[in-house]
């Protein structure tokens, strides 16, 4: 503020004189000194101090504390599939946009200038953020306000984030035995509980036998583990159950879901579809402890392997348990795409844990993929030969146990040239 300034307020708040020469109130000079410093400090003054001391709070993670909140309260109007306003809250990009009112959702490190900040705080139903249903709470109106402040960062699901190894806590002196158990300790010491005592032996044989075979371990294994005093008494069962052909079973359960496996072909007529040979590939690869990324190699491309087997070629059978529409009237291509699109969405689901489907119709405001990605990657699985044929056509023959059966897989097209 300039200085003349300061003197025309002193004057017009006490009608004194502007100068040395005006004759001044005894008071004047005090008055004019303090404006003047307050003067000086305009800069400080214009500073966000909300900003300021929502900055000073415990650090906010966007990941665990910030998009629960929009995924709640804000993406059902703001979150790529819907636009209002034409705001976008499920980019970095979008949150920081200048809308077209001027304003940005999000501008880092001030809450003053920030739309978000302002909308969410509100009284004023005509402005406060959301419109309707129920208002944030105060604790969700601090946590965004004090992520702006604190910059905005952008995080992502820790799935997503590069896996980092933590040190295991020094906690479960007397009975932890891994650093598992130390995990637990340490949690059990935040929580005020103890750890269970341990379990008796036939209690312990029973759980680990149901859970890597599915069924109760035999006589033989039984005796075995209950009189066997070593240390290493529990390893000596746990790798006699991993031998048992019954571990191949248990596991292939999960395949055989994860790949929708059935024996019919689904639709109208869903008639019989024989694949068995693709099941029993299955088992004997899981109880042979098949490297996973040669096991996940086979099924996805096991064909595109130089010099590939049966064996590798039968693999790929688990992308071809998709529906067959044998129903007359139909379009062949219509349902070959239809095949395409489930083995995407299956190849993510099984191997990434993630609804990759979603992107197919709209982008997805609560994982890091865009539509543009999800076509990229449909293009790998979109040249095979099969084209939703009645027989399930190209099949292999192939023969399994002493039996001779045949299995739908997976051609490659050849090469435009």
């Amino acid at each position: 503020m300039p200085f003349s300034a300061v003197q025309c307020q002193a004057r017009a708040v006490h009608r004194e004189g502007c100068g040395i020469l005006g004759g001044m109130s005894p008071r004047a000079p005090l008055l004019i000194l303090g404006l003047a410093l307050l003067a000086a400090a305009g800069g400080v003054l214009g500073k966000d101090y909300a900003s300021i001391r929502a900055a000073s709070l415990a650090p906010v993670d966007f990941a665990d504390d910030v998009l629960p909140i929009l995924a709640s309260h804000c993406f059902r109007c703001h979150g790529g599939v819907r636009e209002m306003a034409g705001l976008n809250l499920s980019s970095p990009e979008g949150v920081t946009a200048i809308l077209r009112s001027g304003h940005a959702a999000v501008v880092p490190g001030s809450t003053r200038r920030s739309e978000m900040a302002v909308r969410i705080s509100s009284d004023d139903p005509d402005l406060r953020m959301p419109p309707d249903g129920t208002p944030l709470s105060p604790r969700d109106i601090r946590t965004i306000r004090a992520w702006i402040a604190q910059g905005a960062a952008w995080g992502t699901h820790w799935s997503f984030t590069p896996r980092t190894d933590p040190t295991p806590p020094a906690a479960g002196a007397g009975w932890a035995r891994n650093a598992v158990d130390r995990f637990v300790a340490q949690r059990h010491a935040a929580t005020g509980l103890a750890p269970a005592p341990e379990a008796d032996r036939a209690s312990l044989l029973r759980r680990v036998a149901l859970d890597l075979t599915g069924i109760p371990a035999d006589e033989r294994v039984r005796a075995a583990f209950i009189a066997d005093a070593s240390d290493d008494a529990y390893e000596r069962l746990v790798d006699a159950l991993l031998a048992s052909p019954a571990y191949g079973e248990r596991f292939a359960r999960v395949w055989l879901d994860l790949g929708r496996y059935a024996d019919t072909q689904g639709y109208e007529k869903d008639n019989h579809r024989d694949i068995w040979a693709w099941r029993d590939w299955l088992i004997a690869a899981l109880n042979a402890d098949m490297p996973y990324d040669e096991f996940a190699v086979r099924l996805l491309a096991g064909d595109m392997l130089p010099g590939a087997t049966d064996d590798d070629r039968l693999a790929t059978a688990f992308h071809r348990n998709t529906l067959t529409n044998t129903e007359g009237g139909t379009d062949n291509e219509e349902f070959r795409m239809a095949a395409v699109f489930d083995r995407v969405s299956t190849t993510w689901q099984s191997f990434m844990g993630v609804t990759f489907q979603c992107v197919q119709c709209h982008g997805h405001p609560y994982e890091p993929i865009t539509q543009r990605e999800y076509y990229e990657f449909l293009a790998y699985l979109n040249q095979t030969a099969d084209a939703d044929i009645d027989d399930d056509s190209p099949r292999l023959a192939v023969e399994r146990a002493g039996v001779k059966t045949s299995a739908p897989v997976l051609v490659e097209l050849a090469a435009e040239k």
